[in-house]
């Protein structure tokens, strides 16, 4: 009985962390499109390309 019931939470908790994984991932609250506010993280910087000339 007490294997189950351990079973039972487990499964619970797995379940529970997908499905918040799952809805995290399709309807995030940043509507930054890539714009972050970190200093150090280099999100907002533009790497230009150079072009190769032929």
């Amino acid at each position: 009985m007490f294997q189950e019931i351990i079973t039972g939470i487990i499964g619970f908790c797995v379940v529970s962390l997908v499905v918040y994984k799952i809805y995290g991932f399709f309807f995030s609250g940043n509507d930054k499109k890539g714009n972050c506010e970190c200093l150090n993280c280099g999100c907002g910087k533009k790497h230009k390309h150079k072009q190769i000339k032929y």
